[in-house]
């Protein structure tokens, strides 16, 4: 049996040197599969451009884009040179704080030898060894503590986060691209919510990867936010988040995200301490507003020589 190829995707973004340890991780995998390391430079101004030019690995693929286009602009066109730029049979992708055990690709193809999957993810631990929690995938059956305590090896799941997550050749041309309009958070629920759709997605358990974030908060935490700098990323979590509940054609799941919505402006609005208050809440509502009217197309991409499409 012929061994399949792949391509990892890390996009990056002004992070030096954490991006210096991620390639050497993902470089470093136990396995000849990796054939292609496409880094997606989003217009860094830290020298990562100039560290990018000396690296003669061939296997390596530097993309330095002319402006930062976020996490979901770098995944759409990291995604899209791989279909373009090579013919391997897998695209795995992660952020610039994503490191890779040795094994870790291996385990996720070793899944791909045994089912018919489509897609799946690692199990993703923060610095301490602990969960990364807001990198949890959702299960098909029960919640994100039936992951946590149950051993399944492999367990089906519906919906995961871009931190060493792995999708073949033949669900990117089903599905498109992931939502460069998103610019940050959410695009990754999105894109494997809708991998979801078309073919069968797993959570690995013995392909360990730990992201290496400066904190491991739970997602979404507008309320407890303490960083003024990172108020205005929570204006795309409640955009997005809408727009990933109406693609799922389920009336039920868009109410319960505006229920979700409603409950942090109230204790946005109530709960004691709260810092930053008046900006938070206006961010929940314009987010929410925006994301009802939010209707990015997506786009498809095919290998060369054949036409893309675009479609809503």
């Amino acid at each position: 049996m012929t061994e399949p190829t792949v391509s990892a995707v890390i996009v990056t973004y002004n992070r030096l040197p954490l991006l210096k340890e991620a390639i050497q991780n993902v470089l470093a995998q136990d396995t000849t599969a990796l054939q292609h390391l496409i880094v997606v430079n989003g217009a860094s101004t830290d020298g990562t451009q100039d560290y990018l030019a000396t690296i003669n690995d061939p296997r390596v693929i530097v993309e330095n884009l002319a402006q930062n286009l976020g996490g979901a602009g770098g995944f759409n066109w990291g995604i899209r040179q791989f279909i373009e730029k090579t013919s391997d049979d897998y695209v795995w992708v992660m952020d610039d704080d994503s490191m890779p055990t040795p094994t870790a690709l291996t385990k996720l193809l070793d899944l791909f030898a045994s089912h018919p999957a489509g897609w799946a993810a690692s199990k993703v631990v923060w610095t301490d060894g602990n969960w990364s929690k807001m990198n949890v995938p959702a299960p098909i059956q029960g919640t994100a503590k039936t992951l946590l305590h149950d051993q399944t090896q492999w367990l089906p799941i519906k919906q995961a986060t871009f931190v060493s997550t792995i999708f073949s050749r033949e669900v990117i041309a089903q599905i498109g691209l992931p939502q460069k309009e998103y610019f940050i958070w959410g695009d990754d629920i999105e894109f494997t919510q809708r991998a979801s759709q078309v073919s069968d997605g797993y959570f690995v358990r013995d392909s360990i990867v730990v992201h290496a974030s400066q904190a491991n908060p739970k997602p979404g935490d507008i309320v407890g936010e303490l960083d003024e700098a990172r108020l205005q990323r929570y204006h795309f979590e409640y955009r997005n988040r809408i727009l990933t509940s109406r693609r799922r054609h389920a009336i039920l799941k868009l109410l319960k995200t505006f229920a979700h919505t409603g409950l942090d402006f109230l204790k946005t609005l109530v709960l004691p301490g709260v810092h930053f208050r008046g900006r938070k809440l206006k961010i929940i509502l314009q987010g929410t507003y925006q994301g009802v009217r939010f209707q990015p197309a997506i786009e498809y991409v095919t290998s060369p020589g054949e036409d893309a499409k675009i479609n809503d």
